[in-house]
């Protein structure tokens, strides 16, 4: 029952972490940028930044604060921009075929749609380059050659050969850029190294303008996943709990444990998404100590009496994902995930005192035989951020120590941890 009710915590805490980022995602952001109308008018204003992982097929723009919100299309404007972002309006020649293994054809044409879009400036100079995500996530870059923004080709694709079959690629691009990046000494080389991604791309256009000393008139750098380190340290208290048929364990009253937990995190920034999503990984350590009194009375000249004491220190490895949120200078998030606890110290004590009447016996063994070094859980959590500073409160469950399948252990903990980041 106790498992049923930690699983159905796990699911509604997950809902409400999709229920808040699909909020989020609703929330207007509006940021100082400008558009170029189809006149050539430079108009400032406020443009509703989104971060945007695939190209927007809209813009949402007012020229003020507390001005009248519009929309434009890629066909009603020239281009926009906000923050380090630039986009242009273009229609433009769009290869669709999947670059999924599992999904790749024998067919080695192209799969050529037309598309309306706003295109992404990665670097607009002489030479220039330009991105495109599609709503289905393929990815299309472009060039700017005689008056039009041109594809640069690649398409991976299946081969029979003898000795079976095998991924082909399609590399047009790579005698597309050789023509088109001409005047530099020693970008050949580099040129039959580039891949169909952005930051390889990025990369070779950049070693250009070093090359020929030509000026960037915009870069737009690629966005890469950011790490950050720290340190945690608070207090945990467990709640240890025996279901099934050893009374004595049962039956024997454990009080919660308090204890230190401290340890390390590894926060895992996923691009793209405004700093809002990350997988969070802690090393932690924490331990419990409970002792139990068990009594059990058969007649008044006959008794037993078991008292057992249970510890385990914790190794625990934590993979969660972590959702968080701007309120004025603070951060809100929410965390879900998995725990992982190795047991590097174990207590595992049981003394019973007997006495039939005026015959007393001591015997003191393991209180519980077989166990297991091996905790698995789920973790919740929810905090606040503040600069490097940060605080949560957190709720885990899991299967605690006992092997037998008579006899099913679990364990509750509530951390309180502060958290510093490096």
């Amino acid at each position: 029952m106790n498992d049923r009710k930690g699983f159905f915590a796990g699911v509604v805490f997950s809902l409400l972490l999709l229920v808040l980022a699909e909020t989020s995602v609703g929330q207007e952001n509006f940021l100082p940028g400008f558009l170029v109308s189809l006149k050539g008018d430079t108009i400032k204003g406020l443009v509703d930044y989104r971060n945007w992982d695939r190209n927007p097929e809209k813009i949402s723009f007012k020229e003020t604060a507390a001005g009248i919100t519009s929309e434009y299309y890629p066909l009603q404007i020239k281009s926009f921009v906000v923050l380090d972002e630039s986009y242009e309006s273009a229609v433009v020649q769009t290869e669709t075929s999947s670059d999924d293994t599992k999904f790749l054809s024998h067919d080695k044409n192209l799969e050529i749609v037309s598309d309306t879009t706003f295109l992404q400036v990665i670097v607009r100079g002489k030479k220039s380059l330009y991105y495109y995500k599609t709503r289905e996530g393929k990815e299309n870059f472009y060039i700017w050659q005689d008056s039009s923004f041109q594809l640069l080709i690649y398409k991976k694709y299946l081969k029979n050969q003898d000795d079976g079959t095998v991924i082909a690629e399609n590399l047009t691009y790579n005698g597309q850029l050789t023509i088109y990046l001409q005047g530099c000494e020693g970008i050949q080389k580099r040129l039959s190294e580039v891949r169909y991604q952005k930051n390889s791309l990025e990369d070779i256009f950049l070693f250009y303008y070093s090359c020929t000393r030509e000026n960037i008139y915009f870069h737009k750098k690629t966005e890469k996943t950011t790490v950050r380190f720290g340190a945690l340290a608070g207090v945990s208290v467990t709640v240890l709990k025996f279901y099934g048929d050893f009374i004595y364990l049962v039956e024997a009253g454990y009080q919660p444990s308090f204890s230190f937990s401290g340890g390390l995190f590894m926060d895992i920034i996923f691009p793209r998404s405004q700093g809002k999503w990350s997988v969070n990984n802690e090393l932690l350590f924490t331990s419990y100590n409970v002792d139990g009194k068990y009594e059990h009375y058969f007649h008044a000249n006959r008794y037993t009496t078991t008292y057992t004491t249970l510890g385990y220190s914790y190794l625990k490895i934590n993979n969660m994902l972590r959702f968080k949120y701007p309120v004025g200078k603070f951060f809100l998030y929410i965390n879900a995930g998995i725990s992982n606890g190795m047991a590097i110290v174990e207590k595992n004590y049981a003394k019973e005192e007997s006495w039939l009447f005026e015959q007393y016996r001591v015997e003191e063994a393991r209180a519980i035989d077989d166990t297991r070094k091996w905790e698995l859980g789920y973790v919740l959590g929810i905090g606040a951020k503040f600069r490097k500073f940060s605080f949560e409160a957190r709720y885990e469950g899991a299967n605690g120590m006992s092997e037998y399948k008579y006899l099913k252990s679990s364990t509750y903990r509530i951390y309180t941890l502060f958290g510093y980041r490096f």
